[in-house]
């Protein structure tokens, strides 16, 4: 078996044999969900709802936000997105300055089109994030977000064990999911097939 550890990550992936077939095993990184949340889409022509995590590493010194399901159209990564970066990505935004959602893509690894903008939704219901008063469709800056992060890691929360992080680039590739495969096949829309 092949195995490959990322940089800077806990978590390894375990490929399978080639010569054996056996299904591959990953290795699950323990974590403590501080916040099972759902938050309502915000494009205009939106429907559904996604479901998140907050979840904190294992020593608790840093918090990830994940998308885990979409319950409408368009495709998403589960990505563990650490919530450090995020804040890199708003820095220049915290004078209340409105953005677009697209300035959060660079917090992924995975180029997923509805990655942003599930991440500014999730953020709303947080309440780290607002309308703009004079663009629908930016945002800008609330609340307190150091605060916010300590009293998240400061939560009690319950101990868990994940795949290796999504954001490793041996997993990124297929990890854009779409969330509504039914939605497709009604449409007429052929499934991709598994290469």
């Amino acid at each position: 078996m092949s195995k490959h550890t990322s940089p800077n990550k806990s978590s390894e992936i375990v490929q399978p044999s080639a010569a054996t077939g056996e299904i591959p095993e990953v290795a699950l990184t323990p974590f403590w969900l501080l916040n099972a949340g759902t938050a309502k889409k915000l494009g205009l022509r939106s429907t559904g709802l996604l479901d998140y995590h907050v979840l904190a590493d294992n020593d608790r010194r840093d918090l990830l936000i994940a998308v885990t399901s979409n319950q409408g159209g368009g495709f998403f990564s589960r990505e563990r997105v650490h919530f450090r970066t995020i804040v890199t990505c708003l820095e220049k935004y915290k004078s209340g300055m409105p953005f677009v959602s697209k300035v959060l893509k660079d917090a992924f690894v995975s180029k997923s089109a509805n990655n942003a903008g599930f991440m500014a939704a999730v953020l709303h219901s947080l309440g780290l994030l607002t309308a703009a008063p004079e663009a629908q469709t930016q945002h800008v800056i609330t609340g307190d977000w150091s605060a916010w992060e300590t009293t998240m890691l400061a939560e009690t929360g319950t101990r868990i064990a994940l795949p290796a992080e999504i954001g490793d680039e041996k997993t990124v590739e297929g990890n854009a999911e779409p969330d509504h495969k039914e939605h497709k096949k009604n449409l007429g829309i052929p499934a991709k097939k598994p290469q």
